[in-house]
């Protein structure tokens, strides 16, 4: 390497120099990820002498590489999902030479944050808002208790109490009555102080008459504790770097990606994101975030996705390699995506709006991979001579289009076709679509008919049915599933997933109030168990003012009232069946039902299949494989 070992540096003198903007990050930098805890810990670890590692810097004099490349300043105000973009910053030629953060920005961000800047993150069990709102984000403060440090057997746990704190915790702590379990000191007061480099003026100077002011003259702990704070930050000389002088960005790429593939590596489709970034002609890194915060902030998308996700389809919808591989995102790559981006990036968003129209939301999105294939169709399918994602928005003409795209969506989502080897089925799904392109609509018997056998079998046998039919409340197939079952539900109306005899009547208290169970064990065990109540058989697609008018009513009485609009026909079971005490039989219907229109809604095969279920936590998957550079 072209470079060589600097002399270290302290803290302070590296918040100066981000200060500054003497210490910038290229573009193709990961954005800042580090959960509080992490930083929590990197503070513990340096008041405690642990090294932390070595950085690498790219210094960069070049006027070409300051003109044609992107940078960015170190993120300063942390907020989770909604300030987590660094600021871009305009170099030029006549910019002044600085230092490009080639390994250890996670950690100069986390001091930077610690030291000077704020941190925000959701409070528990609340709802995410769809734009910032420091009522339920609230910017934390890292705060150090000087009372008392962290009492643990454990050599490897934290010794130092370090915690993230909002101004109205700090302010509860402040006012709190009796004798006090903590007393947090705010670490940007540390850069406040004057300089001092000889320990005993620091403690007379700085130390005493600073615990003077709080009530904490003569604490030893809290003596020793703020003169180690002051000394590691100001004085010690902790910061050790690399820094490399060449000044070709090739070499620096190939620097970047080997000083991130060992160790605790970058995500290799994170890096791959990068490396387009740096490639495009423009704000790339904007143009990701922006599509990524409209579909998951719109009411008729809301679908959380990641750069990464957006950056495959690219490669899907421009034919190329869709595996992730550095070669893949080379600068001609990156320029025919950048060419066709506009129609890309529109087509994207008409996909997720389609999806969401066919009855589909962000929970039974089990696969996000599986909107791939639906994306590219719609890309490629022409329609009176233009794209038909143009005009996918008109039902009326479009309705066997939806059908048995819907269908398709079903039945991946069901079977978790997604699951595992991602790459290999969209490459399969992409030539099967090329190959039909000329099929009046979506070539749904065609995939079917190509993945026979294999083990990507998209039909279902009878014993898949059944577990299927197990499928309980709460499980993200369930939306899918009555989808399949009641076709005459229109997709474009929102449902929430119900239980028709309520939840409440199952419960164990309510269930012995009933004589015609107390004398019945079997018939009690069959009705306490939620294999029965809470699975597929009891649970019905309901439209908002149908959920609230039913609430906890039993079913019998809702059905009469004129406020259901529904009939026990419509429930495939007899006027007799809606008591609850002939929940057996209504079960038992229902079941029977269901499997019925399962039948005629799905691809069914007479030959054994041998595919389990895929459990809940498995169905959704890594957008890459594992691949190499």
């Amino acid at each position: 390497m072209a470079g060589h070992y600097e002399n270290p540096i302290s803290i302070k003198e590296a918040i100066d120099a981000i200060n500054g903007n003497d210490f910038l990050l290229p573009a193709i930098q990961r954005k800042f990820e580090w959960k509080s805890s992490q930083i929590c810990a990197l503070f513990d670890s340096l008041m405690r002498g642990y090294p932390i590692n070595t950085f690498m810097l790219w210094e960069v004099r070049d006027k070409d590489v300051k003109n044609d490349y992107k940078f960015y300043t170190i993120l300063k105000e942390y907020c989770e999902r909604f300030k987590e973009e660094n600021p871009s910053i305009a170099t030029n030629a006549a910019f002044k030479d600085f230092n490009a953060i080639i390994d250890g920005q996670q950690r100069l961000t986390s001091l930077y944050i610690g030291l000077c800047g704020t941190y925000a993150y959701k409070r528990p069990r609340v709802w995410w808002p769809t734009s910032h709102d420091e009522r339920i984000l609230p910017p934390r403060k890292l705060y150090l208790d000087l009372l008392r440090g962290i009492q643990s057997e454990d050599e490897d746990r934290v010794t130092y109490n370090f915690r993230f704190l909002s101004d109205a915790q700090y302010a509860q702590s402040m006012n709190s009555n009796g004798e006090r379990e903590n007393h947090w000191f705010c670490l940007h007061e540390i850069l406040r102080f004057s300089q001092y480099d000889e320990a005993d003026k620091v403690l007379m100077k700085i130390v005493i008459p600073e615990l003077q002011k709080i009530g904490l003259a003569g604490n030893e702990f809290a003596s020793e504790t703020l003169l180690k704070l002051y000394t590691v930050v100001r004085n010690a000389k902790v910061i050790h770097y690399f820094k490399e002088k060449e000044q070709k960005p090739d070499h620096i790429l190939d620097v970047f990606i080997r000083t991130n593939s060992g160790g605790t590596p970058l995500s290799f489709s994170t890096l791959l994101v990068s490396i387009a970034v740096a490639n495009w002609n423009g704000d790339f890194r904007n143009e990701l975030d922006a599509l990524t915060k409209l579909i998951s902030q719109s009411q008729d998308m809301g679908f959380y996705i990641e750069r990464d996700w957006i950056l495959k389809t690219t490669l899907m919808l421009t034919d190329a390699d869709i595996r992730f591989k550095v070669k893949n995102f080379g600068a001609p790559q990156v320029d025919k995506i950048q060419t066709q981006w506009p129609e890309m990036k529109e087509c994207i968003l008409k996909t997720f709006r389609f999806i969401r129209r066919c009855g589909i939301n962000v929970q039974s999105l089990t696969s996000k991979n599986a909107v791939m294939p639906i994306c590219y169709y719609l890309y490629k399918k022409q329609y009176d001579g233009q794209p038909l994602y143009k005009t996918i928005d008109s039902l009326a003409r479009h309705g066997e289009e939806y059908k048995n795209i819907s269908k398709w969506l079903y039945m991946v989502l069901l079977k978790g076709t997604f699951g595992v080897q991602s790459d290999t089925i969209l490459e399969g799904m992409r030539a099967v679509l090329d190959e039909n392109m000329t099929v009046a609509s979506f070539p749904l018997q065609q995939i079917v008919d190509k993945y026979v056998g294999q083990n990507k079998d998209l039909r279902f046998d009878d014993a898949y049915l059944d577990r299927l039919l197990d499928t309980r409340y709460g499980d993200a197939r369930c939306r899918p599933l009555l989808h399949l079952i009641h076709p005459e539900k229109d997709a474009m109306e929102i449902f929430d997933v119900d239980h028709l005899h309520s939840q409440d009547e199952f419960k164990p208290a309510n269930l012995k109030k009933h004589e015609f169970l107390s004398t019945n064990v079997e018939k009690y065990d069959f009705y306490v168990n939620p294999a029965h109540w809470n699975s597929l058989p009891n649970l019905y697609l309901l439209n908002d003012s149908l959920n609230r008018s039913k609430g906890a009513s039993p079913l019998a009485d809702w059905l009469a009232s004129p406020d259901a609009r529904l009939s026990a026909a419509n429930l495939s079971v007899d006027t007799e069946d809606l008591p609850f005490d002939a929940f057996p039989v209504f079960y038992a219907k229902r079941r029977a039902e269901q499997k019925k229109r399962l039948r005629t809604a799905v691809f069914i095969t007479t030959t054994a299949l041998h595919f389990e279920v895929p459990a809940t936590d498995e169905l959704d998957e890594e957008v890459t494989e594992e691949s190499n550079i």
